[in-house]
C-alpha cells in the first residue's frame, strides 16, 4: 500500500501572511523615519538652530563690531546654512592683519569667530621701498622709507602682486614657495645675527650674519638644518675678520677668509658636522 503524504496547507498560508504583514510593517517603519527625517531637517533649518549669539575672538586690533558685520552674520541666521568659509574669507579679505579666520557653530545657537592677528616676519624689497609680510607672504604694509628693524631684508623675490592685504605673488611662481620656506626657517632658528637674504639665484641663496659672514647655503631645501650648521660654524671663527661660507653636500661647510678670495691666496677649510670645533680650529686660534 502506497504511503499517502498529508501537507498542511494552513501552516504555509499563515506563514505567507505573516512574511507579507513583516514586509509591509518594515516598509511601513522606513517611510515614517524619512518622514520624521525630513520634517526634522527641515525645522533644523528653519525654527530650530537659529543664531541668538555671536562671540569674537579677536586679536586684531579692527573692532568685534566690525568683525561681525564683515562676516555677514546676523542674529537669527541659521546655523545650519551657515556658510563659514564664505563668512570667513569675508573677514581675512577685509582685515589686513587678520592672518587666520574660522567660524565655528556651536549648536544649538552661537556662532563664534576667531580671528588670528598676522605677525610680520620680513621686508621684501622692491624699487620703491619695502613690504612688509607675514609666514603665509600676506602684505601687512608698504614700508616706503626704511624696512622695518628686527626682521630679515628679502632681496631678489620680484614682486609681480604687492597690495596691501593680498598675498604677495613672485614675477616666478617658485620664489613664493621659497621665501615662505627661507622665512619659516629664519623664524625657527632665531639667530639674531641673520639680517639679510638674497634670493635671486635659488639654487644659490645667500643668508648675511652680521656684518663679516656670507653663507652660500645652496638650494631652500634643508634651511633650516643649513641655518643652524652655519650659525654653530661662526660661534668657531674669529669674529674680527670677514667670512665667506659655502654649503657642500649635507654635511660640510667650506669657511674661507675673504681678503684670502680678494687676493686669491689662501687655503679653503672645511666644516664638518661631526667635529667643528677640530676642523676650524685653525681659524678660531
Amino acid at each position: 500500500m502506497q504511503d499517502v503524504v498529508k501537507t498542511n496547507v494552513k501552516r504555509q498560508q499563515n506563514t505567507k501572511r505573516r512574511r507579507r504583514r513583516t514586509r509591509r510593517h518594515t516598509a511601513y517603519i522606513a517611510l515614517v523615519a524619512v518622514l520624521v527625517l525630513g520634517i526634522g531637517a527641515a525645522l533644523s533649518m528653519t525654527l530650530f538652530f537659529n543664531v541668538s549669539e555671536i562671540v569674537v575672538y579677536n586679536e586684531t586690533d579692527t573692532p568685534d563690531e566690525e568683525i561681525i558685520s564683515l562676516s555677514g552674520i546676523k542674529k537669527g541666521d541659521n546655523l545650519v546654512r551657515l556658510d563659514t568659509a564664505i563668512a570667513a574669507e569675508s573677514v581675512r579679505q577685509n582685515v589686513v592683519y587678520a592672518e587666520k579666520v574660522e567660524i565655528v557653530k556651536k549648536f544649538p545657537n552661537i556662532a563664534e569667530i576667531h580671528v588670528e592677528k598676522a605677525v610680520p616676519v620680513a621686508n621684501i624689497s622692491q624699487s620703491y621701498g619695502y613690504l612688509l609680510v607675514s609666514a603665509s607672504n600676506r602684505v601687512l604694509e608698504e614700508l616706503k622709507e626704511a624696512p622695518r628693524e628686527g626682521l630679515i631684508i628679502i632681496y631678489g623675490y620680484n614682486p609681480a602682486e604687492g597690495s596691501i592685504g593680498m598675498v604677495l605673488r613672485s614675477e616666478d611662481e617658485k620664489r613664493d614657495n621659497v621665501l615662505k620656506t627661507m622665512t619659516a626657517a629664519v623664524t625657527a632658528c632665531s639667530d639674531p645675527r641673520i639680517w639679510a637674504i638674497d634670493m635671486a639665484d635659488q639654487s644659490d641663496i645667500l643668508v648675511y650674519f652680521g656684518e663679516n659672514v656670507k653663507f652660500h647655503m645652496g638650494g631652500s631645501i634643508d634651511a633650516l638644518y643649513k641655518l643652524r650648521f652655519a650659525a654653530a660654524t661662526i660661534d668657531r671663527i674669529k669674529p674680527d675678520k670677514k667670512y665667506i661660507l659655502t654649503m657642500i653636500g649635507n654635511n660640510q661647510i667650506s669657511v674661507v677668509p675673504e681678503d684670502a678670495i680678494t687676493m686669491k691666496t689662501g687655503t679653503s677649510r672645511i666644516a664638518d658636522r661631526g667635529d667643528i670645533a677640530k676642523t676650524v680650529s685653525d681659524l678660531t686660534e
